[in-house]
This record gives C-alpha cells, structure tokens and sequence, in this order.
C-alpha cells in the first residue's frame, strides 16, 4: 500500500472498535477472563477503489451468516466512508480469516457509448482478448471463454450486445456472427441466421471449424490458439435462446443436433479460440442453454434488469451468492466473472441506489 492507501486503511480500521465487534457483530467470544476479541485487519488498493476487511476466525465463523454480515458490515462504513459496501466474502486458504471484499459502489464506472463505430475506439483493450465491459470490468476471454447473458424484454441486452460487444470485437480483429430466433438489425449486420435449422447449421459449421482449429494446434505442438499469431478470435452470438429451444423442441432429430454441437462447442472450443455468447431472457433448461453447455458458459455471467432481481432466476447461473432483492432497472444488473477480480477472485458487481456500482449503461 501507498501512503495515501495505507492511511484510509487505518482510518476504516478504527470503525472496527469494541462496540462494533462485541455488541453490532457479535464476532468476540464471552469466556470467563472476559471477551476474546478477533484482530482484524484492513487492506486498500493503491487507486483507493476496493480492498479487503480481514476479521480472524477465533471459532465464531458459525455466527456468520454471509448474507446478513454483508450488509451489517457495509452498515459499519460511514461517515466518508459511506461510499464502501461489501461485494463478496469468503474464508482464508487457511480458515484463519473471515475475509469481507469492499468496492466503492458510488462512483460510476459505466461506458458512454454513442450508435457508431468511430465511438467505440476509445474502447479497444491493448490485449485483443480482452473485452472492456466497464471501466473496472475487464472479460479475459483467454481465461474465461464463454459469457451467458440472461436479460427480459426491454432491459438493455440487445444494444449492449449488438452495438457494442460485438462491434467492440469487430473492431479488435475478431471474426463476429450474430444469431438469433427473432430476425433484426444485428443478425443483418454480423451475417447471421435467424430461422432454427439455419441456426443448428452454423453452430455445426463453427464445430467442424474447432475441430480443423484443434488439429492445427496439435501438428504445431501448441496448447492453446494464443500461441499462434493468425489464429484470430471468434465471437458466436445465439440471441434468443428460449425462442430458439421452443422451435426445435417440433423436432426432435434437430433438437438433438442442437444440443451435441452447441456442447462440443462450450467444452473445446476455448482452446480453439471460439466463445460462445449465449442470450436469453430466462436461464432454465428450456429457455436457456442444455446442462452440459449452461456449465461450460457459466464462469462469465451478466443478469440485467427483472431477471437480475428475481432470486429464483440467479440460482440456476450464480448458486451460492444470495443477494438481498433489488429492483434494477434498464441497464442494470449484476455480473460475476471469476477472472475480473484482483488475483482471480470472484467479483459481484451490482447497481442499486449508490449502495452498488453500475456494471453498463449505454
């Protein structure tokens, strides 16, 4: 830490006093000589936007309820400090430290993006792997291959992905198709297909393509298409999935075709340098993706508007990370990319009402 980090650090530390452990969070244990208090510690990032609150783990992690300890301790930032919230938590590698990721939540870090290309240079990432969502939301796509994007009618989804993801990709090298069961201006411009058994073709066109992809790599002896200098990313866009699924389910040969590339796809792909961005306005089996491919694209995931505030709806792609409800509206959202976090770690972010940041609004 910096001298300017490292002082905000022992300014928040100090809300963690007596009071605050033994009465607020009732994390001390009452023994006989009197109250055992756990150390805490408190880290900042140098651009003073994130850090951690660490909180020993003196066998009292059972008293913990994570969603609720959250909250209590985004309660405990006030004052200047109102601007903090906790995003996630988890335990240490060694269970020593009840770790509480904070971010600052009241500054935006959206994206003005204007109905033309020339407005999305600005954009393109010095890595073309690497896709810019937000100003502190980064897609890795050499990590985390696959985005499934989950999003009602009217929420944002089609302009985030057509205007500017799949531009954004086009402007950065990238070969772009973009599909989808209801015929618009994004399939027309990406040259994509909108009618089912065109859409089943190109998912086994692109599946032939992995596998002349995958045999390239082998005679040259390489692991991954990074290393190969001309082997350009593919961005394959499948809007409208529950569309999608509700015409193929008229047929059961096709419906089966379906499933065995956009599987393959999801599974290997990622070597090959192919991602699949799957598009739907619900994440069940029939509106979404099949199991198989649904775990292949779930590491990246991004809910805008109702299906975002719906907790029925985020346990089929983030179980495990219970939010209190929210009412996000167009735009907004929360996403999780388990390789946007600094060192790897999970990160959740959301918007509501300053408590939490913007992930996109155009």
């Amino acid at each position: 830490m910096n001298k300017t980090a490292l002082k905000l650090s022992y300014s928040i530390l100090k809300l963690f006093n007596d009071k605050y452990i033994i009465d607020i969070l009732k994390l001390s244990n009452n023994t006989r000589f009197g109250h055992e208090m756990p150390n805490v510690i408190v880290y900042v990032s140098e651009d003073l936007t994130s850090g951690f609150v660490a909180i020993e783990n003196i066998a009292n992690f059972e008293k913990m309820d994570r969603e609720k300890y959250n909250q209590k301790i985004s309660g405990i930032f006030s004052g200047r400090f109102k601007k903090y919230a906790v995003s996630s938590s988890c335990l240490s590698n060694a269970d020593v430290y009840m770790i509480f990721n904070f971010e600052d939540m009241q500054t935006s870090y959206r994206l003005n993006v204007k109905d033309d290309y020339n407005s999305l240079k600005e954009f393109v990432h010095p890595n073309k792997h690497h896709i810019k969502l937000s100003n502190d939301l980064i897609w890795k796509t050499d990590d985390t291959p696959h985005l499934s994007i989950i999003a009602r009618t009217r929420s944002g989804k089609s302009v985030f992905c057509g205007r500017y993801m799949a531009r954004l990709m086009s402007l950065q090298g990238w070969t772009v198709e973009y599909n989808s069961s209801k015929f618009d201006r994004y399939v027309k411009e990406f040259n994509g297909k909108s009618l089912g058994v065109e859409i089943v073709e190109r998912a086994e066109y692109w599946q032939s393509v992995m596998i002349e992809r995958l045999d390239k790599l082998n005679q040259l002896d390489k692991e991954k298409y990074t290393e190969i200098e001309d082997m350009e990313d593919v961005g394959l866009f499948f809007d409208e999935l529950g569309n999608l699924n509700a015409e193929l389910e008229v047929d059961k040969k096709l419906k089966s075709r379906w499933d065995n590339a956009i599987n393959k796809l999801s599974a290997t792909g990622a070597s090959a340098g192919i991602h699949i961005i799957a598009i739907s306005q619900f994440a069940t089996k029939e509106g979404f993706l099949p199991s198989l491919a649904r775990v292949n694209c779930s590491d990246a995931v991004i809910m805008l508007g109702g299906a975002a505030n719906s907790g029925d709806e985020r346990k089929y792609l983030i179980p495990g990370y219970d939010i209190p409800e929210r009412n996000y509206g167009k735009g907004q959202g929360i996403a999780r990319f388990i390789t946007s976090g600094k060192n790897g770690k999970l990160r959740i972010a959301l918007n509501v009402h300053g408590l939490i940041k913007h992930i996109f609004v155009l």
